[in-house]
Protein backbone atom coordinates (compact mmCIF):
# COMPACT_ATOMS: atom_id res chain seq x y z
CA UNK A 1 0.00 0.00 0.00
CA UNK A 2 1.22 3.64 -0.75
CA UNK A 3 2.37 5.64 1.99
CA UNK A 4 -0.95 8.05 1.53
CA UNK A 5 -3.43 5.22 1.73
CA UNK A 6 -1.75 3.50 4.48
CA UNK A 7 -1.55 6.82 6.71
CA UNK A 8 -5.15 7.02 5.81
CA UNK A 9 -5.71 3.47 6.70
CA UNK A 10 -4.49 4.09 9.98
CA UNK A 11 -5.51 7.02 11.24
CA UNK A 12 -8.99 5.97 10.25
CA UNK A 13 -8.75 2.90 12.95
CA UNK A 14 -7.71 5.43 15.36
CA UNK A 15 -10.29 7.80 15.15
CA UNK A 16 -12.63 4.46 15.63
CA UNK A 17 -10.53 3.41 18.75
CA UNK A 18 -11.22 7.00 20.34
CA UNK A 19 -14.83 6.87 19.55
CA UNK A 20 -14.80 3.56 21.49
CA UNK A 21 -13.47 5.20 24.50
CA UNK A 22 -16.88 7.36 24.38
CA UNK A 23 -19.54 4.33 24.97
CA UNK A 24 -21.07 3.55 27.85
CA UNK A 25 -19.04 0.28 28.12
CA UNK A 26 -16.21 0.73 26.36
CA UNK A 27 -14.46 -2.81 24.66
CA UNK A 28 -10.91 -1.85 25.84
CA UNK A 29 -8.87 1.36 27.57
CA UNK A 30 -7.53 3.50 24.97
CA UNK A 31 -6.65 6.87 26.55
CA UNK A 32 -3.94 7.96 23.75
CA UNK A 33 -6.38 6.95 20.88
CA UNK A 34 -8.10 10.59 21.33
CA UNK A 35 -5.11 12.54 22.40
CA UNK A 36 -3.20 11.97 19.27
CA UNK A 37 -6.10 13.45 16.72
CA UNK A 38 -5.95 16.99 15.63
CA UNK A 39 -8.26 18.98 13.57
CA UNK A 40 -11.97 18.02 12.61
CA UNK A 41 -11.67 14.30 14.13
CA UNK A 42 -10.57 15.83 17.47
CA UNK A 43 -13.39 17.67 17.36
CA UNK A 44 -15.38 15.53 16.38
CA UNK A 45 -14.56 13.10 18.82
CA UNK A 46 -14.65 15.24 21.50
CA UNK A 47 -18.53 16.43 20.56
CA UNK A 48 -21.37 14.11 21.56
CA UNK A 49 -23.70 15.56 18.95
CA UNK A 50 -21.03 15.27 16.58
CA UNK A 51 -19.94 11.62 17.15
CA UNK A 52 -23.63 10.48 17.22
CA UNK A 53 -23.73 11.94 13.57
CA UNK A 54 -20.48 10.31 12.31
CA UNK A 55 -21.31 6.69 13.85
CA UNK A 56 -25.14 6.70 11.96
CA UNK A 57 -23.40 7.96 8.68
CA UNK A 58 -20.23 5.55 9.06
CA UNK A 59 -22.61 2.82 9.79
CA UNK A 60 -24.75 3.73 6.62
CA UNK A 61 -21.35 3.78 4.40
CA UNK A 62 -20.09 0.86 6.00
CA UNK A 63 -22.61 -1.31 8.07
CA UNK A 64 -20.42 -3.17 10.49
CA UNK A 65 -16.92 -1.46 10.09
CA UNK A 66 -17.14 0.05 13.37
CA UNK A 67 -18.15 -2.83 15.08
CA UNK A 68 -14.90 -5.05 13.12
CA UNK A 69 -12.58 -2.59 14.42
CA UNK A 70 -13.08 -2.23 18.07
CA UNK A 71 -13.79 -6.49 18.16
CA UNK A 72 -10.56 -6.90 16.65
CA UNK A 73 -9.09 -4.53 18.55
CA UNK A 74 -10.21 -6.02 21.72
CA UNK A 75 -9.14 -9.47 20.63
CA UNK A 76 -5.61 -8.46 20.00
CA UNK A 77 -5.46 -6.69 23.03
CA UNK A 78 -6.52 -9.97 24.60
CA UNK A 79 -3.98 -12.67 22.46
CA UNK A 80 -1.40 -9.68 23.47
CA UNK A 81 -1.78 -10.23 27.00
CA UNK A 82 -1.95 -13.96 26.73
CA UNK A 83 1.06 -13.60 25.14
CA UNK A 84 2.99 -11.69 27.32
CA UNK A 85 1.95 -13.29 30.32
CA UNK A 86 3.40 -16.40 28.96
CA UNK A 87 7.06 -15.28 29.01
CA UNK A 88 7.05 -13.16 25.33
CA UNK A 89 9.36 -10.42 25.94
CA UNK A 90 10.00 -9.03 22.77
CA UNK A 91 6.99 -7.43 20.21
CA UNK A 92 7.44 -6.95 16.70
CA UNK A 93 3.89 -4.79 15.36
CA UNK A 94 4.16 -5.18 11.35
CA UNK A 95 2.18 -2.20 9.77
CA UNK A 96 1.72 -0.92 13.10
CA UNK A 97 0.33 3.04 11.79
CA UNK A 98 -1.46 4.61 14.99
CA UNK A 99 -1.10 1.25 17.38
CA UNK A 100 -1.06 2.34 20.84
CA UNK A 101 -0.57 -0.77 22.62
CA UNK A 102 2.99 -0.07 23.18
CA UNK A 103 2.13 3.33 25.47
CA UNK A 104 -1.75 2.10 26.79
CA UNK A 105 -0.69 -1.49 28.12
CA UNK A 106 0.99 -2.05 31.01
CA UNK A 107 2.26 -5.52 30.08
CA UNK A 108 3.93 -4.11 27.14
CA UNK A 109 6.37 -2.00 29.18
CA UNK A 110 8.74 -5.43 30.35
CA UNK A 111 9.29 -5.99 26.45
CA UNK A 112 10.99 -4.74 23.83
CA UNK A 113 8.62 -3.36 20.66
CA UNK A 114 9.68 -3.01 17.34
CA UNK A 115 7.45 -1.36 15.05
CA UNK A 116 7.65 -1.59 11.34
CA UNK A 117 6.05 0.74 8.81
CA UNK A 118 6.58 3.19 5.85
CA UNK A 119 9.04 6.01 6.48
CA UNK A 120 5.89 8.53 6.07
CA UNK A 121 3.58 7.14 8.35
CA UNK A 122 6.33 6.21 10.73
CA UNK A 123 7.31 10.45 11.21
CA UNK A 124 3.82 10.61 11.71
CA UNK A 125 2.83 8.80 14.20
CA UNK A 126 6.21 9.76 15.87
CA UNK A 127 4.99 13.44 15.68
CA UNK A 128 1.64 12.59 17.43
CA UNK A 129 3.26 11.08 20.20
CA UNK A 130 5.83 13.63 20.22
CA UNK A 131 2.21 15.97 21.19
CA UNK A 132 1.19 13.59 24.11
CA UNK A 133 4.06 12.14 25.65
CA UNK A 134 6.60 14.02 28.13
CA UNK A 135 9.48 11.89 26.69
CA UNK A 136 9.56 8.59 23.99
CA UNK A 137 9.25 5.07 26.21
CA UNK A 138 12.73 3.53 26.10
CA UNK A 139 11.33 -0.21 25.32
CA UNK A 140 9.69 1.28 21.45
CA UNK A 141 12.39 1.15 18.70
CA UNK A 142 11.27 1.89 15.14
CA UNK A 143 12.39 0.27 11.89
CA UNK A 144 11.46 1.76 8.56
CA UNK A 145 9.95 -1.29 6.05
CA UNK A 146 8.73 -1.53 2.89
CA UNK A 147 6.72 -4.77 2.74
CA UNK A 148 6.81 -4.75 -1.17
CA UNK A 149 10.42 -4.89 -1.16
CA UNK A 150 12.26 -5.19 2.17
CA UNK A 151 12.99 -8.90 3.84
CA UNK A 152 11.72 -8.90 7.72
CA UNK A 153 14.74 -10.89 8.62
CA UNK A 154 17.01 -8.44 7.33
CA UNK A 155 15.58 -4.89 8.63
CA UNK A 156 15.01 -6.84 12.21
CA UNK A 157 18.35 -7.49 12.35
CA UNK A 158 19.63 -4.06 11.38
CA UNK A 159 17.20 -2.82 13.87
CA UNK A 160 18.63 -5.21 16.33
CA UNK A 161 15.71 -7.67 16.72
CA UNK A 162 16.50 -10.79 18.64
CA UNK A 163 16.21 -14.41 16.81
CA UNK A 164 16.45 -16.33 19.68
CA UNK A 165 13.77 -14.71 21.89
CA UNK A 166 10.08 -16.07 21.55
CA UNK A 167 8.40 -13.05 19.95
CA UNK A 168 4.43 -11.85 19.32
CA UNK A 169 4.26 -10.78 15.73
CA UNK A 170 1.44 -8.53 15.46
CA UNK A 171 -0.06 -8.10 11.76
CA UNK A 172 -3.31 -5.93 12.21
CA UNK A 173 -5.19 -4.53 9.16
CA UNK A 174 -2.52 -5.27 6.81
CA UNK A 175 -2.49 -8.54 5.19
CA UNK A 176 -5.39 -7.74 2.49
CA UNK A 177 -3.17 -5.01 1.00
CA UNK A 178 0.13 -7.27 0.68
CA UNK A 179 1.40 -9.25 -2.47
CA UNK A 180 1.60 -12.93 -2.36
CA UNK A 181 4.79 -12.46 -2.12
CA UNK A 182 4.84 -9.99 1.07
CA UNK A 183 2.21 -12.17 2.87
CA UNK A 184 5.09 -14.88 2.32
CA UNK A 185 7.98 -13.18 3.44
CA UNK A 186 6.02 -11.93 6.87
CA UNK A 187 4.84 -15.81 7.41
CA UNK A 188 8.53 -16.75 6.96
CA UNK A 189 9.49 -14.60 9.26
CA UNK A 190 7.17 -15.56 12.26
CA UNK A 191 7.33 -19.21 11.35
CA UNK A 192 11.41 -18.80 11.76
CA UNK A 193 10.99 -17.62 15.38
CA UNK A 194 11.63 -20.06 18.54
CA UNK A 195 9.58 -22.07 20.47
CA UNK A 196 6.87 -19.95 22.28
CA UNK A 197 6.31 -17.06 20.01
CA UNK A 198 2.95 -16.03 18.48
CA UNK A 199 1.51 -14.75 15.80
CA UNK A 200 -1.69 -12.30 15.67
CA UNK A 201 -2.76 -11.15 12.42
CA UNK A 202 -6.06 -10.32 10.71
CA UNK A 203 -6.71 -10.89 7.32
CA UNK A 204 -9.76 -10.74 4.37
CA UNK A 205 -11.67 -14.06 3.51
CA UNK A 206 -11.77 -14.60 0.04
CA UNK A 207 -15.29 -14.83 -0.24
CA UNK A 208 -16.22 -11.25 1.25
CA UNK A 209 -13.61 -9.85 -1.56
CA UNK A 210 -15.02 -11.39 -3.81
CA UNK A 211 -18.92 -10.44 -3.27
CA UNK A 212 -19.90 -7.93 -5.48
CA UNK A 213 -21.54 -6.22 -3.11
CA UNK A 214 -18.41 -5.28 -1.97
CA UNK A 215 -16.93 -4.65 -5.24
CA UNK A 216 -17.08 -0.93 -4.52
CA UNK A 217 -15.05 -0.91 -0.81
CA UNK A 218 -12.49 -3.45 -2.65
CA UNK A 219 -11.89 -0.93 -5.39
CA UNK A 220 -11.16 1.89 -2.82
CA UNK A 221 -9.50 0.16 -0.01
CA UNK A 222 -7.12 -1.40 -3.04
CA UNK A 223 -7.77 -5.10 -1.29
CA UNK A 224 -5.30 -7.60 -2.53
CA UNK A 225 -4.65 -10.58 -0.78
CA UNK A 226 -8.26 -12.98 0.23
CA UNK A 227 -7.58 -16.33 2.01
CA UNK A 228 -10.27 -18.16 3.71
CA UNK A 229 -9.79 -19.91 6.99
CA UNK A 230 -8.88 -23.22 5.53
CA UNK A 231 -6.25 -21.53 3.56
CA UNK A 232 -5.07 -19.64 6.08
CA UNK A 233 -4.41 -22.65 8.01
CA UNK A 234 -2.38 -24.15 5.45
CA UNK A 235 -0.22 -21.28 4.65
CA UNK A 236 0.57 -20.77 8.16
CA UNK A 237 1.19 -24.72 8.44
CA UNK A 238 3.05 -24.63 5.62
CA UNK A 239 5.34 -21.95 7.55
CA UNK A 240 5.75 -23.66 10.70
CA UNK A 241 2.79 -21.80 12.64
CA UNK A 242 -0.35 -24.14 14.60
CA UNK A 243 -2.92 -22.07 14.19
CA UNK A 244 -5.08 -21.80 18.08
CA UNK A 245 -8.02 -19.54 17.33
CA UNK A 246 -9.49 -18.20 14.18
CA UNK A 247 -12.16 -15.14 15.12
CA UNK A 248 -15.10 -13.57 12.99
CA UNK A 249 -18.19 -11.86 13.27
CA UNK A 250 -19.80 -14.44 14.84
CA UNK A 251 -17.05 -15.05 17.98
CA UNK A 252 -16.56 -11.34 18.31
CA UNK A 253 -20.78 -11.52 18.69
CA UNK A 254 -20.43 -14.93 20.75
CA UNK A 255 -17.13 -13.99 22.80
CA UNK A 256 -16.76 -10.32 22.87
CA UNK A 257 -19.85 -8.00 22.71
CA UNK A 258 -22.92 -10.11 24.03
CA UNK A 259 -20.89 -10.33 27.85
CA UNK A 260 -20.11 -6.69 27.67
CA UNK A 261 -23.89 -6.58 27.18
CA UNK A 262 -22.90 -4.53 23.80
CA UNK A 263 -25.26 -4.81 20.34
CA UNK A 264 -23.10 -3.51 17.74
CA UNK A 265 -23.21 -5.15 14.12
CA UNK A 266 -19.69 -6.48 12.93
CA UNK A 267 -18.78 -6.77 9.03
CA UNK A 268 -17.60 -9.98 8.14
CA UNK A 269 -15.00 -8.88 6.05
CA UNK A 270 -11.47 -8.84 8.74
CA UNK A 271 -10.82 -12.51 10.77
CA UNK A 272 -8.30 -12.18 13.49
CA UNK A 273 -5.82 -15.32 13.85
CA UNK A 274 -3.92 -16.39 15.91
CA UNK A 275 -1.10 -19.44 15.50
CA UNK A 276 2.26 -20.60 17.31
CA UNK A 277 5.30 -21.62 16.40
Amino acid sequence: MAADGAKRTAAGAGVMRALEQHAERPLFDDPLAGRLLTGWTAVMVANRVLRGAFLRALDRAGPGFYGAVVCRTRAIDDACRDALAGGVRQVVIVGAGMDTRPYRMPEMSAARVWELDLPAVQAGKRAALARVLTEPPGHVRYAPVDLTTDRLDDVLARAGAGRTLPTLVLCEAVLMYLPAAATDNLLRYAGGLPPGSRLVLTYLPRDVRDDPRHAGWSRRLAWRTALDPPEIARHLAGHGLRVRADLGADEHQRLILRPAGRHLTVFAGERTAIADT
